[in-house]
């Protein structure tokens, strides 16, 4: 397992890859995205296999939804969460993280903004593999 701290997190990318599940608990403060891959953009890059982005003890948790039809975001009960279908953008702030995509149920673009919170990544390494052709 690779293991990214906050800062590596900041490098991660999400291109056809769909989000499994999400673990989510208001009480505890816990939130995990279960995620089947993501790219790392750090030296050369790093193609990464199943994982997870890891929230814990947030300040603030809030969750939105755009109506296309109406142009009007939307605040989502957290007791009624909107699975994410995918992790489309990624985007980082002092003290705060938004992820957005489409979600599962809805359809509807969706974002999940974190604040102050304890953050981690845990991906499967993939092995690099270069096959050698016989050019003629």
């Amino acid at each position: 397992m690779k293991i990214l701290n906050e800062n590596m997190m900041k490098y991660l990318s999400f291109p056809d890859s769909d989000v499994k599940k999400i673990n989510f608990s208001q009480k505890n403060k816990t939130l995990k995205f279960f995620i089947e891959g993501a790219w790392l953009d750090l030296e050369d890059g790093q193609e990464l296999g199943k994982g997870f982005l890891s929230f814990e003890d947030w300040k603030n948790l809030t969750i939105r939804a755009y109506h296309s039809s109406i142009k009007k975001w939307e605040n989502i009960d957290i007791k009624k969460i909107e699975h994410l279908n995918d992790i489309c953008e990624i985007k980082f702030a002092p003290s705060s993280v938004s992820l957005a995509g489409f979600s599962k149920n809805c359809g509807l673009w969706t974002e999940w903004n974190i604040e102050n919170a304890k953050m981690h990544a845990e991906f499967e390494e993939i092995s690099s593999c270069i096959i050698m052709h016989d050019l003629q």
